[in-house]
């Protein structure tokens, strides 16, 4: 019998291996490659050629289950004819055989039929074992680079440390002495000695030139003053660094002259003293006179004599008393000449001391609208001694750094400070001063800007912790879900209030909005249904289902079915239960009559 091939149009029998013709192993290997195909899939054969000792090619036997081809190239496919012949893709085989023909004209061994080469046995497959040669190796010594600089390809996080005593000094001391000393219009010692002259050039200074009086530095202690108080005393007080004078001192302001002032220790008391004592020895003779019923004309010689001499005494003590201030209209005392730096005082009048009050706030106000807050700031803080307004002026220039150092230094408010070098990116500083508050989740979030997302959920968990002891279980979700981002902590903190009935509704409906997928909540729902449901919370699964039913068509259904069955459970015990079906059947106009005449009939 004579096998030959033939031209078709299609191919008639199933694609069981591909050719490549080339009789060097390795376009094998790279063609086997290319195609992507896994060795441990793909038997090979080599197919001899025409001439003796020659390679037409190499077929590829392929497990058509286990292996998915794309493209296989310049290489051809082949058909395979009961598992016993291949032949190149669109040709038939004439004459046509039956089955039996098949197996029992071709032996075991696959063969392969070409028109250039005719029919041959494949009986030997390629051992690549045999064909592969293992390269020789050569000793070489491999340098290594050192590891260079990690170069960023993108900033992640930004922060600025402040160091507060420089921050403060900036503030408090924006001019040296020397720069200042040069410039005085007035006499500044004569000033401290309360000159009016010199005060009255020093308000002057304060209209013309406020940036030069910004420079003075002659700061109001209204912290010490009291109005009313004091003798009638007000004082400027702690002429220090950055002052003009460059020698300490203060201002103390006295009141206009009242009988009840004194300028001499002891002197009002006397005064005081010595009219109740000549008033009493009067009534006392008035009384005597008449309880012994004379009825004299005049008054006691001797007591009129006593009278007299203490009227003269008085006047000469108020005369006194006047000529310490003659002069003047008003006091001043001489202060007492210290060392430079050492500090001094002088009495000004409460007027004057009320107008550089004002003058000092008027400047600080013109600071702000030419949005110079820092030198605002040193007015209050310096000059005024307002350490709170001196830090609010400074946070709203958004100076928040400085207004942190004040708010931490003067005002002792760390809570203010941490908000501020928080508003102000000094993160740092920040996270020590809300460690110290224990505000565990300020500083989380902080953590959480600079991406040490590590540090951050330790402080989250202080937080979780803290949350769970007071049973705020939802709070401790809300941690879990958008800080943590750790929704299966959240829904295992969520059902342990559910189960500790502790906030027990709020848990439960957290839980199942915490479910995307619809498919997943009607799950959970059956779930914690059939396990987690007692009589003594179904009333409050009942109404979590009055929520889900409202929100989810698709779980109209189960929720419906479930509310049905706890109020058949409860209705016996409590009648009114029967109301809560209502949401359930909105559109069930019977069911409200229903329900209506079931409540009546359980009344009677």
């Amino acid at each position: 019998m004579e096998l030959k091939l033939r031209i078709n149009t299609k191919n008639t029998f199933p694609k069981g291996g591909i050719f490549i013709k080339s009789g060097l192993v390795k376009v094998w290997l790279q063609e086997i490659q290319s195609i992507g195909l896994p060795f441990h899939l793909v038997k090979a054969f080599p197919v001899p050629g025409a001439d003796v000792n020659e390679l037409f090619g190499c077929l590829l036997v392929l497990d058509q289950s286990r292996t998915k081809i794309d493209a296989i190239g310049k290489n051809y496919y082949c058909q395979l004819i009961e598992n016993k012949l291949f032949i190149p893709e669109n040709t038939i085989v004439t004459p046509q055989l039956t089955k039996a023909e098949w197996h029992s004209l071709f032996s075991e061994h696959y063969h392969f039929m070409h028109p250039d080469i005719g029919l041959v046995e494949l009986k030997d497959e390629v051992s690549w074992i045999d064909l592969l040669e293992t390269p020789i190796l050569k000793e070489i010594d491999i340098l290594e680079p050192f590891k260079t600089v990690y170069i960023p390809q993108h900033i992640e996080s930004l922060r600025y440390e402040a160091n507060t005593e420089e921050i403060l000094e900036n503030i408090e001391k924006p001019f040296s002495d020397e720069e200042v000393l040069g410039e005085l219009p007035f006499d500044m010692e004569k000033l401290m000695q309360g000159n009016q002259k010199e005060m009255d050039k020093f308000l002057e200074l304060l209209d013309k030139n406020p940036e030069l009086a910004l420079k003075m530095a002659i700061p109001l202690d209204t912290l010490k003053t009291a109005r009313g108080g004091f003798d009638g005393k007000l004082s400027f007080e702690g002429i220090g660094s950055g002052s003009a004078a460059g020698a300490g001192g203060s201002f103390s302001g006295g009141g206009r002259k009242t009988i009840n002032e004194s300028t001499d220790s002891g002197c009002g008391p006397f005064t005081i003293v010595l009219t109740l004592a000549f008033a009493s020895i009067f009534l006392l003779n008035m009384r005597s006179c008449s309880s012994s019923g004379t009825s004299s004309s005049g008054m006691n010689p001797f007591v009129a004599l006593v009278v007299i001499l203490g009227a003269l005494v008085l006047i000469i003590a108020m005369a006194v008393k006047d000529s310490g201030s003659a002069g003047s209209s008003r006091s001043y005392s001489e202060p007492k000449r210290q060392p430079s730096g050492s500090g001094g005082s002088a009495l000004i009048d409460s007027e004057r001391f009320s107008t550089i009050q004002s003058r000092y706030e008027k400047m600080a106000e013109q600071f702000k609208e030419r949005k110079d807050y820092a030198k605002a700031a040193h007015i209050y803080m310096k000059l005024l001694k307002n350490h709170y307004k001196a830090a609010d002026v400074l946070e709203e220039g958004e100076l928040y750094s400085e207004a942190a150092a004040v708010h931490l230094k003067y005002c002792n408010n760390k809570n203010k400070a941490a908000e501020c070098y928080e508003k102000g990116h000094v993160y740092k500083q920040a996270i020590e001063l809300y460690r110290e508050l224990n505000q565990n989740e300020k500083v989380g979030d902080l953590y959480t800007i600079l991406k040490d997302k590590p540090e951050a959920d330790k402080f989250y968990g202080k937080v979780i912790d803290e949350y769970k002891e007071s049973n705020q279980f939802v709070k401790a979700s809300f941690i879990y879900k958008d800080k943590i981002w750790n929704i299966d902590g959240a829904q295992e903190v969520l059902i342990t209030g559910w189960r500790s009935n502790k906030d027990a509704f709020n848990c439960l409906n957290n839980y199942f909005v915490n479910i995307e997928s619809t498919e997943k909540l009607s799950g959970a729902i059956t779930s914690i249904y059939e396990t987690e449901v007692s009589a003594e919370n179904s009333e409050l699964f009942l109404k979590a289902m009055k929520q889900e039913f409202k929100k989810h068509e698709d779980l109209e259904e189960i929720t419906k079915n479930i509310a049905y069955e706890i109020v058949a459970d409860q209705i016996t015990i409590k009648p009114d239960i029967a109301s809560e079906l209502l949401a359930f059947n909105e559109k069930n106009k019977s069911m409200l009559k229903d329900v209506m005449k079931y409540k009546l009939k359980l009344r009677k």
